[in-house]
């Protein structure tokens, strides 16, 4: 993720949470910050420069760049500890994919949890087009959510290559670009 000052902000699996500003690394991790786990699987930036960052296994951090919050199953609305992917949409919201635990819709004050609709609860990938439509990766398929409507595409009603979609984007013209786990 990129932020507004053109930091780079990278996860890592089991080294933390690294930020490059063009020229310096500063490392995040365990020891040194508020970050719960080193393995960094998910991050997105907010409209004010907060970083959501999901771990594997501890759930999600916000960190401000001065402090860090936690949420998890123990003190949140938040349906599983392991958040693979995070989108935040023109409103804010942040759009939290969990594996296991389905999708979650965080405003910073209500928690709602999405499953049904869903091929499955293991959400990998979120990408949110220029209308607001969410697109959500799971291993079981792909889902568009747009809001009130779900409709699900997987190997056997669409051309999608394979069920287990990992990365979801969307170009300048609209165009979504599915990554699977296979051919």
């Amino acid at each position: 993720a990129i932020d507004g000052q053109g930091n780079k902000w990278i996860g890592t699996w089991g080294g933390g949470l690294a930020k490059f500003d063009g020229v310096r690394w500063t490392v995040y991790n365990t020891s040194n910050s508020g970050l719960p786990y080193n393995v960094v699987p998910a991050i997105a930036i907010d409209g004010d420069g907060n970083k959501w960052i999901g771990t594997w296994g501890e759930g999600l951090a916000k960190f401000d760049d001065v402090n860090w919050t936690i949420y998890n199953t123990l003190n949140s609305g938040l349906p599983y500890d392991v958040v693979l992917a995070i989108a935040i949409d023109a409103q804010g919201n942040k759009w939290i994919g969990t594996y296991g635990g389905g999708l979650a819709k965080f405003d910073e004050a209500n928690w709602t949890i999405y499953k049904t609709g869903l091929p499955s609860d293991w959400v990998i990938a979120i990408a949110i087009d220029g209308q607001g439509i969410k697109w959500i990766g799971t291993d079981e398929g792909l889902a568009k959510f747009d809001g009130v409507n779900w409709t699900v595409y997987n190997t056997s009603n669409s051309g999608l290559p394979h069920n287990d979609v990992l990365a979801i984007a969307i170009d300048g013209q609209g165009n979504k670009w599915i990554g699977t786990n296979g051919k």
